[in-house]
């Protein structure tokens, strides 16, 4: 009896020490990359040492998530290198001839300079792994691959970082237009970020035109949560074209997407015949795996940092496919766009609608004589609005009573307020860029 008092005692200790340290992982923010913490197991990147009471001399390393390895030392999330990558210890195993890569510690490499068995191979990222490095310095991350007899050093499938310096959204090759209801006709240069948002039709086996959207990163669009609230959120229905101007035809301008993933807000309701949260995002892919690629007909329009306010009557943009009027049978088939004015929140509640309908997650935006506005159609399509010399999401287009109806201006959902939650669905989801390649 005594005997398996004292095992369950010490079974408890073990289960509440590695619950500590699964705690500490959870709440441990790293703060410096490949920096040893615990000198007894050589933990990298954050990583904790922990012991077994049982067996105290068994030390082992409890990582943080994006981290494995015997000493956390290989980092899931790396997609790219920089400078030569002699810091690269991301998870790449082949070459640029798609090759696959002989592990460090196997056998064939024990005669080479370079393997897993040599005093310093931790320090330079070698280990029981095939992952590519450069433990050399040569001019990118490289490996060992067996090629018939020989053994031979290859450079690596693996590109370089971009640079991130200054962010290159929200700026338009033209800003053009030629003479949204009442709005002008736009070139799609004037208006880069629009996405078309097509949904495939069982009934006329034809994908149909459903909303707009902004491209926000090379891989995401952001629109409306009420383009999908027909009850068709599978992703493999929907397709996301760029660089369209017009709807009944296809140029070598436009570049056609995937939808990958659909993100509709958590707390969209539209149970008061408004629509509150009305946001989602979108994952989109080429039929190659490729995101969006950078052209003049082709780019992502900024978010707006977290306090920018912009005053009542700022002069915004609106543009989208929409109905010419409300009681149009059709949308327009060229891109429009036309300019409105903010609305004071308090002035909007007050005197346009009241509080149960306009909330703090949505601002207004009309024309001074009623004649332009955003109408069916346009749904899900930027309010852009221009904040220090580049175009910025400031709003969404989501609702309204009619189409440039008098006293009854639009109503979008203020990006402001999602900030966070479009930035962790991202990180969610996959490594986002928030840079275009460029079109070659």
């Amino acid at each position: 009896m005594k005997l398996l008092i004292v095992i369950s005692l010490t079974l408890g200790a073990l289960v509440t020490s590695l619950e500590s340290a699964v705690t500490w992982q959870q709440q441990y923010k790293l703060s410096s990359k490949y920096k040893p913490r615990h000198q007894d197991c050589n933990c990298l990147n954050g990583g904790t040492c922990i012991s077994y009471q049982l067996f105290s001399r068994i030390n082992r390393c409890l990582c943080p998530k994006e981290y494995t390895g015997q000493h956390c030392e290989i980092d899931f999330e790396s997609r790219c290198y920089t400078d030569d990558g002699q810091d690269y210890r991301g998870t790449v195993s082949k070459n640029e001839r798609n090759e696959e890569c002989l592990s460090w510690d196997s056998p064939s490499l024990s005669r080479r300079f370079y393997h897993a068995g040599i005093e310093n191979a931790m320090k330079l990222g070698l280990g029981k792994h095939n992952y590519c490095r450069n433990p050399n310095g040569k001019a990118k991350p490289w490996c060992y691959i067996k090629r018939g007899f020989r053994t031979l050093e290859t450079d690596c499938d693996i590109q370089q970082c971009r640079e991130e310096t200054e962010p290159n959204c929200g700026q338009r090759s033209s800003s053009k237009y030629f003479k949204i209801v009442s709005g002008n006709i736009a070139a799609i240069e004037s208006q880069p970020w629009i996405a078309t948002i097509f949904h495939y039709s069982k009934r006329t086996e034809k994908d149909l035109f459903i909303c707009g959207g902004s491209l926000i990163d090379p891989c995401w669009v952001l629109t409306a949560a009420h383009c999908f609230s027909s009850g068709e959120k599978d992703p493999s229905g929907f397709k996301v074209v760029l660089g369209k101007s017009n709807l009944n035809t296809t140029d070598d301008r436009e570049q056609t997407f995937q939808v990958e993933k659909i993100i509709i807000h958590e707390s969209y309701s539209d149970e008061t015949g408004t629509y509150n949260n009305d946001i989602a995002l979108m994952k989109i892919k080429s039929p190659s795996g490729y995101c969006a690629v950078e052209s003049d007909f082709v780019k992502t329009i900024c978010l707006p940092s977290e306090n920018l306010v912009l005053r009542p009557n700022f002069q915004c943009e609106v543009s989208g496919y929409g109905k010419e009027d409300n009681w149009g049978i059709y949308y327009s088939q060229i891109l429009k766009t036309a300019n409105v004015n903010l609305i004071s929140q308090s002035l909007c509640q007050d005197k346009y609608y009241d509080p149960t309908k306009v909330n703090d997650n949505m601002i207004c935006a009309g024309d001074v004589q009623w004649k332009t506005d955003a109408c069916k159609g346009d749904s899900g399509g930027p309010l852009a609005c221009e904040h220090n010399s580049r175009m910025s999401l400031y709003g969404i287009v989501s609702w309204g009573e009619g189409c440039a109806k008098e006293n009854r201006p639009g109503v979008y959902t203020k990006v402001t307020r999602y900030l966070s939650w479009i930035e962790s669905n991202m990180k969610e989801v996959s490594f986002k860029s928030r840079s275009l390649p460029k079109w070659k």
